[in-house]
């Protein structure tokens, strides 16, 4: 998966790593902490952290090193919280369990960190549980976890990609600032280089597991020198169209597919009048074409995601009505029908918590194409085939997990 990967990182530098999906970032990202995943294995080399060699250490060590020296943000937030506990218990944690400070000690540090990360409410939000923040929210909190206990090195696996736009941008600068700010070294993994550009100092360009080029920010952005790099930062280049206007006017005279109207919905217990405790849509209206596409934008905790679960039937709303195909929709999952559940399909914001990692791919795939299609055996594994090679997946994939 990794093959003669080499590089140094100065005290106080931002590199990052790059590349396209399977390239090894993550692969090497978790080797800097003596990690790997199931299934992998460290079979050469070194790492080094300091004078520490990472590969010479014992599992106690490890674990110090883990819970002191080096510090991970994942991408997926969601996964790293117990939603059964507090969230100020989660984020102080690994500093008491190392014994590096009071918990009072460790509170008042979280409020400053969350303070830093401009997190809203930075004294409260600690006593908050983890459906009870956003998505954006949550990054920053798991941020706050790893910094806890300053580290020497933090490792950040595309700790942005799920966020919106307005809410990336504060929480990069946040990032940047208080890594600059501790004086802490970064290793930085993503596929965007807008990213990249504003949070890196130098760049390792990954491919298939080997590095192809590395350099400065300014140098692989602007004047790369490997054919891959090259090709890498002209697929990376906006087009810049407009969404074809044909059929507009043919379409807007058609009936909706999905018509919203006087939408309520939020979470927790509702009142007398049927409302939930927290609002989170307030009298929602809109409707979406058949064949159209409709953006939904807005900061972190504006409602995005509570009306996408909404139309799929995960969340009934407390009020108004939504129609598909002129037909009331049934608020709830159970509810609906089996043409109805395939029509309406969801694709959630992580997908390591939405699949289950003891399936394979093609039990995942082949589940919902037996269900709805009454596909199996070699019909089955050819549809898996060339849905595998839609979104430019190796074949070898179908048996992972």
């Amino acid at each position: 998966m990794v093959k003669e990967v080499s590089f140094s990182i100065p005290k106080g530098e931002v590199l990052a790593l790059i590349g396209e999906s399977g390239s090894g970032k993550t692969t090497i990202a978790l080797a800097l902490m003596g990690y790997a995943r199931s299934g992998c294995r460290i079979a050469a080399g070194s790492v080094h952290i300091g004078d520490t060699d990472v590969m010479s250490l014992d599992s106690r060590q490890l674990s110090d090193l883990r819970g002191c020296r080096v510090a991970y943000i994942a991408q997926s937030a969601a996964a790293s919280f117990n939603p059964a506990k507090p969230l100020m218990d989660q984020v102080i944690e690994g500093a008491l369990i190392h014994g590096l400070m009071t918990r009072a000690a460790a509170e008042e540090k979280a409020v400053d960190i969350f303070r830093s990360l401009a997190l809203p409410d930075p004294e409260h939000i600690g006593r908050r549980y983890l459906h009870q923040v956003s998505g954006g929210q949550l990054q920053r909190l798991m941020a706050a976890m790893a910094l806890i206990t300053d580290p020497v090195l933090v490792i950040l696996d595309e700790p942005t990609t799920a966020l919106d736009v307005t809410t990336q941008i504060e929480v990069l600068r946040a990032f940047k600032k208080v890594v600059r700010k501790r004086g802490m070294t970064a290793v930085y993994v993503s596929h965007d280089l807008a990213v990249v550009a504003q949070m890196a100092d130098r760049i390792v360009v990954l491919n298939r597991g080997e590095v192809r080029e590395v350099g400065s920010t300014t140098q692989i952005l602007t004047a790369p020198s490997d054919p891959y790099t090259k090709a890498l930062m002209a697929a990376a280049k906006p087009v810049e169209r407009l969404a074809s206007d044909v059929n507009i006017e043919s379409r807007a005279a058609a009936p909706p597919l999905l018509a919203i109207d006087g939408l309520l919905a939020g979470y927790g217990r509702r009142d007398e009048h049927g409302l939930p405790r927290s609002l989170v849509l307030n009298d929602i209206g809109l409707t979406i074409q058949r064949g159209a596409t409709l953006g939904v934008i807005g900061e972190s905790g504006s409602g995005k995601s509570t009306l996408a679960r909404v139309i799929a039937g995960l969340l009934a709303p407390a009020g108004g009505t939504v129609l598909f195909d002129g037909a009331p929709l049934a608020p709830r999952l159970e509810q609906r029908t089996r043409e109805q559940l395939r029509r309406i399909q969801i694709v959630f914001q992580n997908a390591d918590t939405a699949l289950n990692p003891a399936h394979t791919v093609v039990r995942i795939l082949g589940r919902p194409l037996e269900f709805y299609h009454g596909l199996r055996g070699v019909a089955r594994g050819k549809r898996i085939a060339q849905l595998l090679d839609r979104v430019r997946l190796p074949a070898d994939i179908a048996e992972r997990r």
